[in-house]
């Protein structure tokens, strides 16, 4: 999420800014806003999943990567 308000910085600078350079700006700043949430979002599916299914990477089941309950 750090990557998200780092997103938003950009867009925040590239709100003071001049045509291209503006635009420029907002569109970069929208990618690394939109990469970043989804990429969260994805991590977090991948997780959840793993953990439904009992798989040995879910962090949350038994001890660290063992998968044991």
């Amino acid at each position: 999420m750090l990557s998200a308000a780092a997103g938003y910085w950009v867009l925040t600078q590239a709100s003071g800014q001049k045509n291209q350079v503006k635009k420029l700006g907002q569109i970069l700043g929208w990618a690394i806003i939109v990469v970043s949430v989804a990429g969260a979002v994805c991590k977090g599916y991948l997780l959840g999943t793993a953990c439904l299914t009992g798989k040995p990477y879910c962090p949350f089941i038994g001890k660290a990567g063992l998968g044991s309950p």
